[in-house]
C-alpha cells in the first residue's frame, strides 16, 4: 500500500498509518520533515502539523492514565501528575518544536496537549479524591474536571509555550481548573452551596493545586526537556552495546545509526565503530564519513575511527614506500588528538622517503646502511609517537611493530649479502656517478677552478667546461653543490632533456623553471632575457649566485643548424653573460668549441673562460680504487663500515696497470674496476693476479663495446680518419697521419700519443677493443 504524503494525511487508517511513519521519521530524522515542511505552503504546514498531534493523541492520552494511575496507587496525585507530564514533553515536543508555523502551531500543540492532559489528570485526581462522594461523583468530578481544566489549562500553555514554564504555567493552569472544579462540583453535589465553594473552594483549591502542579510540572519538564533534547534515555542501552565488548553486528540498531539527535556524545562509539568495521568494513567506513560530516557530537568518536582505520590499513601496506600515501588522509584539526596528526604524518613520509631511496640502490653494500638507517628511523618513531593522544598512540605504535618487522627484514638480508661478499661493489661505468651511492673522486683541480671564478668580485663571465665524451663533466655538475657551499646554488639543464630541443618555446619555459621564475605561454628571446634580468635582481638581494649550466651544449649549435633554434639566442645568450653578473652560465660539451661549425661560437663567448676536464691522473685513480666512497654521506666518517680498499686487492702493481691500460679514462677505470670486482666475488681469489687482470680486459671490452665504439668509431668524422686508426689493428705504433685536419682530430680526442716520432694508441683498452671487436 502506498503511504500517504504529509500534505494529505488526514482522519482515515490509512491517514493514521502514514501519521505514525512521519511521527516516527520526525523523531529521529526532523532535518527531513523539516524540509518537506519549508517546500509546503504556510497554511499546508500548519494543517500537516496538527493533523500529526491529533494522531498522536490516542497515545499519549493512554500512556499518562497508565502513568498517573500507577503513581496514584503509591505516591501523591500530585506527583503522579507531574510524571505524567514527561511523556508530553517526550513525545509531543518535536511536533511543536519542528513545525515551521510556530507561534500558531505552538498554541494548537498547546491545547491538545492540554486536553489530553486534562482529561488524565481529572479522571487520575476524581479517583484520588473521589472519598466521601462516592464513584460516581468522583468520575463525574473527573470529567468536568478534565474538559474544563484540559480547554483553559490548553489555552494557557498555548500561550505560554516556550515563554512561562514550571511554576508560572502550573499556578496559571490551577487557578483556572479550580474555578471550573468548583462549578462542577458544586452542581453535582450541592446546588445551594454550589456557586460560593465554587467561588471560594475553587480559588483556593486552585491555587493550592496551581502551586503544587506548577513545582511537579516544573520538576518533571526541567528533567523531561533536557533527556528529551538530549536523547538521554539512549545512555543506558548504549551500555549493552560496547560492555563487556563492542558487538559491532548490533551497530544497525543503535540509536546514532537512526537517529540524528543523539546530543550527548556516546563513550566508546569509536570502539563500536570499529567493531561494526571488522563486521562490515564497507558499510562501517560509510558511515564514519556520515557521522564525520553530519553528527556534530559524535564527530570526535567518528574521527577517532577513522584514525584508527588508516593506521591499520598502513599498518598491513606491503611496502613501506607507500605508508606516506596511505596516512596522507589522516584528519587534522584543534581538538583532542587531531592536534598531533601532522607531527605523525612528517615522521612517517621520512620512513617511506628512505625506503623509496633504499628501493633505488641494488647494490647491497649500498643497501646494507640505508636499510640500518630505515630500522632506526621505525625504533625512534615507536618511542615518540608513545606520548601521543589516543588513537594516534596506540595504533601507530601496533603499525610500527609491523613496519619494523619488514625493515629488519631488508636489513638482514643486505647484512647477510655483505657479509657474505669480501668486495662490495660500489663501482659503476654508465651515468654521472651518485657522490651518495657509487665511487666517486673530488676532481679538486676543475671544482677549484669553477669556485676560484665564481670568486670574482665583478662576477664570471661564463664558464666552458670542456672534455671528451665520458670524462666525467656530467658527474662534476651533478656533485658540483656538494662541494660549493650554500650560497651557490646550481641549476643543470640536459640538451637531451627533450624539452630542450624541442622548440625555442620549450628550451626557453626549462631555463625559466631552472631560475624559478614563469613565462608566457608560447615565449619569445624577450621573454627569456626579462626572465634572467629578474632572477638576477632576487639574486642579488639574497647576496647569492646561480651557476646555470648548459649540459651538452654543443647540441645548440646542431639545433641552430636546422633552424629549430635561432641564431639570435646566442646574442641572448652572450647580453646575459655580460649584463647578469649574477647567473655564471657554464656551457660543458664533449667537442672543442672550434668544432661546432653552425655559428660563430669563439665570437658569443669571446670573454668565457674554458676549463678543461683532464683524464684521470695516477693519484686520483689510487684514491677511486682505494676509497672510492670518501664523500658519501651514508656513513659517518668514522664508520669502520666505510667501503674502503687495500691496494692489495688490485694485485701488485694493479692499480698502475689499471691506470695504464684504460689511459685515465675516468668510465674506463670505472669499468675496468667494476670487472675485478664482479670476477673477484665469482671466484675464490681475495684479490686480483695476472691473469683475473687478463680477463678483466677481456670481458671490458665487450661489456664496454658501445662507450669503445663510439670513443674510437664514432667521432670520426673526417675522410681517412677511421682507416688511419684502424691500421693500429695490426701494428702498435704508425706514422702520423699526412693529413692535417685528421692529425688535429686525433690529437683533440685524445686518442693518440708521440712515441719516439711515432704514433700509438693512449688507451690499451681502446686498442684491444679495435684489434678484437673494431
Amino acid at each position: 500500500m502506498t503511504r500517504l504524503p504529509l500534505d494529505r494525511i488526514g482522519f482515515g487508517w490509512r491517514s493514521h498509518l502514514a501519521a505514525l511513519w512521519f511521527l516516527g521519521l520526525l523523531y529521529r530524522r526532523p532535518q527531513q520533515i523539516r524540509n518537506i515542511w519549508m517546500g509546503m505552503p504556510r497554511l499546508s504546514a500548519l494543517r500537516s502539523g496538527l493533523a500529526l498531534l491529533l494522531h498522536a493523541l490516542p497515545y499519549v492520552v493512554i500512556l499518562k492514565l497508565l502513568v498517573v494511575m500507577a503513581g496514584g496507587g503509591r505516591y501523591p496525585a500530585i506527583f503522579a501528575l507531574g510524571v505524567s507530564d514527561w511523556f508530553d514533553w517526550s513525545i509531543f515536543y518535536d511536533v511543536g518544536s519542528e513545525t515551521v508555523v510556530w507561534t500558531t502551531t505552538g498554541m494548537a500543540y498547546g491545547i491538545v496537549l492540554g486536553i489530553a492532559s486534562g482529561i488524565s489528570r481529572g479522571i487520575a485526581f476524581g479517583i484520588a479524591v473521589g472519598i466521601g462522594e462516592g464513584i460516581g461523583g468522583g468520575i463525574a468530578f473527573g470529567i468536568a474536571f478534565g474538559i474544563a481544566g484540559g480547554i483553559a489549562g490548553g489555552i494557557a500553555v498555548g500561550i505560554a509555550f516556550g515563554i512561562a514554564g514550571g511554576i508560572a504555567v502550573g499556578i496559571a493552569f490551577g487557578i483556572a481548573v479550580g474555578i471550573a472544579v468548583g462549578i462542577a462540583f458544586g452542581i453535582a453535589s450541592r446546588i445551594a452551596g454550589g456557586i460560593a465553594f465554587g467561588i471560594a473552594g475553587g480559588t483556593a483549591v486552585g491555587i493550592a493545586f496551581g502551586i503544587a502542579g506548577g513545582i511537579a510540572g516544573g520538576i518533571a519538564g526541567g528533567i523531561a526537556v533536557p533527556v528529551t533534547l538530549l536523547r538521554a534515555y539512549y545512555l543506558p542501552f548504549h551500555l549493552f552495546f560496547v560492555w563487556p565488548a563492542a558487538q559491532g553486528r548490533w551497530y544497525r540498531v543503535h540509536p546514532v545509526a537512526w537517529d540524528d539527535l543523539c546530543a550527548i556524545p556516546f563513550p566508546r562509539l569509536d570502539e563500536l565503530l570499529l567493531a561494526y568495521a571488522a563486521f562490515d568494513d564497507a558499510a562501517a567506513r560509510q558511515e564514519i564519513e556520515r557521522l564525520t560530516d553530519r553528527y556534530p557530537s559524535q564527530r570526535l568518536a567518528a574521527l577517532r575511527a577513522r584514525a584508527t582505520l588508516i593506521a591499520r590499513d598502513a599498518a598491513r601496506s606491503p611496502s613501506l614506500s607507500t605508508i606516506d600515501a596511505a596516512v596522507a588522509i589522516l584528519p587534522e584539526g584543534d581538538e583532542d588528538f587531531l592536534p598531533q596528526v601532522s607531527l605523525v604524518r612528517d615522521m612517517i613520509g621520512s620512513i617511506a622517503h628512505t625506503q623509496r631511496q633504499l628501493d633505488l640502490v641494488s647494490r647491497p653494500v649500498l643497501r646494507e646502511p640505508i636499510a640500518r638507517r630505515l630500522v632506526t628511523e621505525i625504533e625512534t618513531f615507536s618511542q615518540r609517537v608513545a606520548g601521543l593522544r589516543y588513537p594516534l598512540a596506540r595504533e601507530f605504535r601496533d603499525a610500527a611493530s609491523h613496519w619494523l618487522i619488514l625493515a629488519e627484514r631488508q636489513w638482514q638480508e643486505a647484512k647477510a649479502v655483505v657479509d657474505r661478499d669480501p668486495t662490495p661493489q660500489v663501482f659503476r661505468a654508465g651515468d654521472p656517478a651518485d657522490v651518495d651511492n657509487e665511487a666517486f673522486i673530488e676532481r679538486t683541480g676543475v671544482i677549484g677552478d669553477i669556485a676560484a671564478q665564481l670568486e670574482l668580485a665583478t662576477g664570471c663571465p661564463g664558464l666552458v667546461l670542456y672534455g671528451r665524451r665520458r670524462t666525467g663533466k656530467s658527474t662534476i655538475l651533478r656533485n658540483l653543490p656538494r662541494f660549493l657551499g650554500p650560497e651557490r646554488l646550481v641549476a643543470a639543464i640536459s640538451m637531451q632533456d627533450p624539452r630542450a630541443f624541442t622548440s625555442i618555446g620549450s628550451f626557453i619555459a626549462l631555463i625559466a623553471a631552472a631560475l624559478g621564475e614563469t613565462v608566457p605561454a608560447e615565449p619569445g628571446l624577450p621573454d627569456l632575457f626579462d626572465a634572467l634580468s629578474r632572477a638576477n635582481a632576487r639574486l642579488g638581494v639574497e647576496n647569492r649566485r646561480l651557476l646555470l649550466a648548459i649540459d651538452e651544449y654543443e647540441s645548440i649549435d646542431l639545433l641552430i643548424g636546422e633552424a629549430v633554434f635561432p641564431l639570435r639566442l646566442l646574442d641572448t645568450l652572450r647580453e646575459s653573460i655580460q649584463t647578469h653578473r649574477r647567473i655564471i652560465w657554464i656551457f660543458a660539451g664533449s667537442l672543442d668549441i672550434a668544432e661546432l661549425t653552425h655559428a660563430a661560437w669563439p665570437s658569443y663567448l669571446i670573454s668565457a673562460r674554458t676549463i678543461e676536464v683532464p683524464l684521470f691522473t695516477l693519484p686520483e685513480t689510487r684514491l677511486l680504487l682505494t676509497e672510492p666512497m670518501r664523500h658519501s654521506l651514508l656513513w659517518e666518517k668514522t664508520d669502520p663500515a666505510r667501503p674502503r680498499f687495500d691496494p692489495a686487492l688490485w694485485g701488485e702493481n694493479g692499480i698502475e696497470r689499471i691506470q695504464a691500460e684504460s689511459g685515465g679514462w675516468p668510465h674506463l677505470v670505472q669499468l675496468l674496476a667494476e670487472t675485478i670486482v664482479d670476477l673477484l666475488n665469482q671466484g675464490t681469489a681475495s684479490h686480483a693476479d695476472a691473469a683475473l687482470m687478463e680477463r678483466a680486459l677481456d670481458k671490458a671490452i665487450v661489456s664496454g663495446d658501445t662507450v669503445l665504439r663510439r670513443l674510437v668509431e664514432g667521432e670520426c668524422h673526417l675522410p681517412g680518419e677511421w682507416d688511419y686508426l684502424s691500421g693500429f689493428r695490426h701494428t702498435e705504433t704508425q706514422p702520423p697521419p699526412a693529413g692535417e685536419e685528421v692529425f688535429r682530430s686525433l690529437r683533440r680526442r685524445l686518442l693518440i700519443v708521440e712515441d719516439t716520432g711515432a704514433w700509438r694508441m693512449r688507451v690499451p683498452l681502446m686498442r684491444r677493443w679495435l684489434r678484437d671487436r673494431g
